[in-house]
């Protein structure tokens, strides 16, 4: 067994806000004969845990249920949003710590190991937690499921929110416990929002001021780390002739800024008519009037398609997903932005958060989004979540078309 030890060791970042630092400190080579059988120990305070190697490979734990747990370890199957499995081991008087990792992770624990006495036990519970799985298969609460709880109860107009004019304001958020998607319940026609003067009430009559106010902020605004996101993770592709579709382009800021960086075929889809003529007059960029409508688009399909903040104001957003991927080519990827509700819902004043405003029929999780994609054909890359420089609390995906 050979030590090779970084004199300063590689450090790195983890995470969905990359805020827990591992320090790589180098490797141990192996080399031994087939009648040779290694140990190396981690000893923390008394507590110790052994790594077994042998010819054939490795004991990766002591005993779980024996020397591990007599250790003062418990053992856990945990499953990332992601689908992969890991075994952890945990200090039985860090537990706390445990519990709020795997929570911030959006984890889950698929059973605790160290209890079981025989194979038989081990396979009933897993077969309960199965049945018990937290994502709602197809997004269901969106039809009101069982595990629907009322969250928020709003009788007039949050002071954070646009003036719609509304004569009756009546509306609640509710949100479902096994998935943690938020969804509204109104009799509000938010649709009209989009075809009368949604841009002038959410921007002001001066577009163009608006336009350029968000522009001069650079880092400071949230488009710019948005379009870095989006080309980093596209970069293989910047210097092709691609296709992208920005759907609910808006003030156009995405567009016009991926313009200046790559030569791709760019097409935007808008129904406010103010933005529409901002964004073909103003900025010379093709932006088509209309909902999502292949007819409109004259049957094209797509390379790329982008969502940045736009599911949360459809009623359905798995039918609409739905209706993007029809739109993608082969391997096609889709970039999606919507609001953290979950993260939202433990801020101070949750209930006047913007997350939380008349115009989002749906404030998603991790779990939901995460789950919602895969709901609709596509297969998730990459989904985290972050704080934007406007405060806005987002979840982001990269996810690939797969049937």
């Amino acid at each position: 067994m050979k030590f090779n030890i970084k004199k300063k060791p590689r450090i790195f970042t983890v995470g969905f806000d990359k805020s827990f630092i591992v320090k790589d400190f180098g490797k141990i080579n192996v080399e031994h004969t087939d009648k040779e059988f290694e140990l190396l120990t981690f000893s923390n305070k008394k507590k110790e845990y052994d790594f077994g190697i042998t010819n054939w490979g490795y004991y990766a734990t002591p005993s779980i249920n024996g020397r591990l747990k007599n250790n003062g370890y418990q053992t856990f199957l945990v499953k990332n949003i992601y689908n992969k499995i890991y075994i952890m081991v945990v200090n039985d008087n860090k537990l706390i710590k445990f519990r709020k990792y795997i929570e911030f992770e959006n984890q889950k624990i698929l059973s605790r190991l160290d209890l079981f006495e025989n194979e038989d036990e081990f396979i009933k519970k897993l077969l309960l937690n199965k049945k018990t799985e937290r994502y709602c298969k197809n997004l269901k609460c969106l039809d009101h499921g069982k595990n629907i709880h009322e969250v928020f109860k709003y009788i007039k107009k949050p002071p954070i929110e646009p003036n719609y004019d509304i004569k009756n304001y009546k509306r609640k958020v509710v949100k479902c416990q096994n998935c943690n998607h938020f969804f509204a319940i109104h009799k509000i026609n938010t649709s009209k929002f989009y075809k009368e003067n949604y841009s002038i009430i959410s921007h002001g009559k001066n577009i163009s001021k608006k336009f350029n106010k968000i522009k001069k902020l650079k880092s400071q605004s949230d488009n710019f780390h948005r379009v870095n996101r989006f080309l980093n993770f596209f970069k293989k592709y910047k210097s092709k002739r691609i296709s992208l579709l920005d759907v609910g382009s808006g003030l156009s800021i995405f567009l016009d800024a991926i313009k200046h960086k790559v030569r791709w075929n760019l097409i935007g889809i808008e129904p406010d008519i103010n933005f529409v003529k901002f964004g073909k007059e103003k900025l010379g960029l093709n932006i088509i009037h209309s909902n999502l409508n292949i007819k409109k688009l004259k049957n094209k399909k797509f390379e790329i398609i982008s969502l940045n903040k736009v599911a949360e104001h459809v009623k359905n957003p798995i039918l609409f997903l739905k209706q993007c991927k029809n739109l993608l080519k082969k391997n096609g990827y889709i970039y999606i932005e919507v609001p953290d509700g979950l993260t939202a819902s433990k801020q101070k004043n949750a209930k006047y958060q913007e997350e939380f405003a008349i115009d989002h029929l749906h404030v998603f999780s991790l779990d939901s989004l995460n789950n919602s994609l895969y709901s609709s054909g596509f297969e998730v890359i990459l989904i985290d979540k972050i704080k934007e420089k406007s405060g806005k609390f987002t979840l982001y995906a990269f996810a690939k078309k797969i049937k």
